[in-house]
C-alpha cells in the first residue's frame, strides 16, 4: 500500500500533550504526519504565513488566546485549511459552535488515540478538497499602489497622501492610505487626522485580528478613505512579516490600497512582492539622484520586475540643465512623471492650514497621475515572470 504524507501544523502549548499527539500520530499505518508546532496564537499566525500546510491541530487555550476565538484567528488567516480542535475542555456546548463555524473536529485529549486523531484529520483533508473544487477561491484583492522616497525630504508622503485622496475621488472604491514609515507620523498631519491606533498596535494584534477590530484600528479620513497611520518616531519596529501581512488582511476589505514605504530597508522589501506597482520618488539635485540610482538597482537587485517601478522626479525646476534625457542616461531608467517645483506655493498653503487643497498646482500634478496611472493599468502588461529578460533588456 502507497504511503501518503502531510504536513500538520499543530497549536499546542502544552510539551507533554504535544509530545503525546506527535507520537500517536508517528504510530499511523501507510501515512506520515510531518508535524510543526506553535505554542501561542502568535507564532501559529506567522508558521501559517510562511508555510502551507494540509491540516492543524488546535488547542483552544494558549497562552494569548482562549476558546472559539481561538480557532476563529486561525480559520481567518487560513480559511480554507481543515482544523480539528483538541482541547482539555468536554464542554459539549463549545463543542457546537466550533463545529457550526466549520471546525473539521472536536476532540478531547482524555479520549485521544491514533485511530480517532488520523480519522479526523483524513476526513478533514477530504472534506476540505472536495469544497475548495466545488468553490473556487475568491481571489479579489485590492491594488497596492507602493511609494518610496530615496531619502527623506524628497516628498514622498505629501504626493502619497495626494494621490490617495484622487484614487478616492476618480475611482468611488474604498482607499486605504497606510504608512508604514516609523520615522514620522506625516500623513496624519497632513490628513489632519489624529486616531488612537497605530499600524504598530495593528501588527501587535495581528493573531486577534478581525474586521471589527480591523475598523477599530484604522480612522476614516473621509467617506471611503481610511488611515493606518504610523507611530512616528518610537524607536521600535514589527517584524517586517507582521507588517506584510496586515497589509494581506487589509487586501481584500479594500479596491485600493495606497502605502508610504519611506525608503528601502527590511519592511518596505519586505512589501514589494504585494506591489502592483511602485513609485520611487527622487528630486533632481545631485544628491537625491545618486541614491535614485542605488534605490533603482536595489530594487532591481532583489527581483523587482522593472515594468512595475516608475520614477517621479518631483520639484523640477523651469529648466534642468541637461534636460530629463541626461537623468534618465544616468539612471538607466525613464522617467514616468515629474512634478513641477511648488515649494512657495506649498509652504504659504501650510501657514494657512490649507494642507491638501486640491486647488493647489501639487494636486493638479496628483490629478494627473493618477489619471496616467489608471489608464496605464487598462493596457496590457508585458510579460513580469522573467528576471533574466528584465536584465536583457536594460543591457540592451
Amino acid at each position: 500500500m502507497q504511503s501518503t504524507q502531510f504536513k500538520v501544523l499543530m497549536v499546542e502549548d502544552n510539551i507533554g500533550d504535544a509530545r503525546l499527539i506527535e507520537e500517536f500520530l508517528a504510530d499511523a499505518k501507510n501515512q506520515t504526519f510531518r508535524v510543526q508546532g506553535a505554542r501561542s496564537l502568535a507564532s501559529a499566525v506567522d508558521m501559517l504565513d510562511r508555510s502551507d500546510f494540509d491540516a492543524a491541530l488546535v488547542d483552544l487555550s494558549l497562552p494569548d488566546s482562549h476558546g472559539l476565538e481561538t480557532f476563529l484567528a486561525i480559520q481567518r488567516r487560513a480559511p480554507r485549511l481543515p482544523i480539528v480542535v483538541i482541547t482539555g475542555l468536554d464542554d459539549h456546548d463549545l463543542a457546537v459552535r466550533v463545529v457550526a463555524q466549520g471546525a473539521q473536529d472536536y476532540l478531547t485529549k482524555n479520549k485521544l488515540t491514533t485511530e480517532v486523531l488520523v480519522r479526523a484529520l483524513n476526513y478533514g483533508i477530504a472534506r476540505s478538497q472536495t469544497v475548495s473544487e466545488e468553490k473556487p477561491a475568491d481571489t479579489a484583492k485590492a491594488t497596492v499602489i507602493g511609494f518610496l522616497g530615496v531619502k527623506g525630504g524628497v516628498g514622498t508622503t505629501t504626493i502619497a497622501c495626494y494621490c490617495a485622496l484622487e484614487l478616492n475621488r476618480r475611482t468611488k472604491q474604498k482607499i486605504l492610505l497606510m504608512e508604514t514609515q516609523l520615522s514620522s507620523a506625516s500623513a496624519a498631519f497632513l490628513l489632519k487626522a489624529q486616531f488612537p491606533y497605530t499600524f504598530l498596535d495593528a501588527a501587535k494584534s495581528l493573531h486577534r485580528l478581525d474586521t471589527d477590530l480591523w475598523r477599530s484600528m484604522t480612522g476614516t479620513v473621509r467617506e471611503g478613505l481610511d488611515l493606518l497611520q504610523s507611530p512616528g518616531a518610537v524607536g521600535v519596529s514589527p517584524q517586517s512579516t507582521r507588517v506584510r501581512q496586515l497589509l494581506q488582511f487589509a487586501r481584500p476589505l479594500y479596491g485600493c490600497i495606497v502605502v508610504d514605504l519611506g525608503r528601502l530597508n527590511e519592511t518596505s522589501q519586505d512589501l514589494l512582492e504585494e506591489m502592483t506597482g511602485l513609485f520611487v520618488i527622487a528630486t533632481p539635485d545631485e544628491l537625491a539622484l545618486f541614491e535614485a540610482g542605488r534605490a533603482l538597482q536595489g530594487l532591481l537587485d532583489l527581483g523587482f520586475p522593472r515594468v512595475k517601478t516608475h520614477l517621479l522626479l518631483n520639484r523640477m525646476p523651469k529648466k534642468l540643465t541637461g534636460g530629463t534625457n541626461r537623468v534618465e542616461k544616468a539612471l538607466g531608467h525613464p522617467i514616468y512623471e515629474s512634478f513641477a517645483d511648488q515649494s512657495e506655493e506649498l509652504s504659504e498653503a501650510y501657514r494657512d492650514g490649507r494642507i491638501l487643497d486640491d486647488k493647489l498646482k501639487l494636486g493638479k500634478q496628483a490629478v494627473r497621475l493618477v489619471s496616467k496611472w489608471l489608464g496605464d493599468e487598462s493596457k496590457p502588461q508585458p510579460n513580469r515572470s522573467s528576471f533574466s529578460l528584465l536584465l536583457s533588456r536594460i543591457i540592451s
